[in-house]
């Protein structure tokens, strides 16, 4: 069973929300982070910070630094408006293991997603280039795109 962490600090704009999370001598490399809309984990064993945000956020705009044993977030809110907390209360169990879910769902979308661009863009490439070689042009190509 992981350990809460409970010690961390935050701050807020009406556009960010600053969070701070001690990671307590844990290398960088076994921090493992999530971010969606409405939900922030961090694990690193044997601790665990998750929190169920009081407001939608831009996840794909936001930030995390980890350095000097501290992961700090620069998450950018959807709306600019002051928050009363960080986390949304009177969240029972059953609604914290929906909004889970649903986080990690949306991130495997986008993520297929991303990952369906990426190979259109590439067979777009591949054609381009194909298409240049069959008609013998003398034109340097370069693919700028990786």
């Amino acid at each position: 069973m992981p350990l809460q962490v409970s010690d961390y600090s935050w701050q807020q704009t009406e556009s960010a929300v600053f969070l701070s999370v001690p990671l307590r001598g844990v290398s960088v490399r076994d921090a493992d982070v999530f971010c969606a809309e409405n939900y922030l984990k961090v694990n690193f064993a044997p601790f665990l910070f998750e929190v169920f945000l009081y407001a939608p956020i831009d996840d794909e705009s936001s930030q995390a630094k980890i350095g000097n044993d501290t992961i700090v977030f620069t998450l950018r809110k959807k709306e600019a408006v002051m928050w009363e907390a960080l986390s949304v209360s009177g969240v029972d169990k059953e609604m914290m293991q929906r909004i889970r879910e649903k986080s990690i769902l949306k991130a495997q979308e986008r993520a297929k997603e991303a990952i369906e661009a990426k190979a259109a863009t590439r067979r777009e490439d591949q054609k381009y280039a194909l298409n240049v070689m069959m008609k013998g042009g003398t034109q340097k190509t370069y693919f700028l795109r990786s």
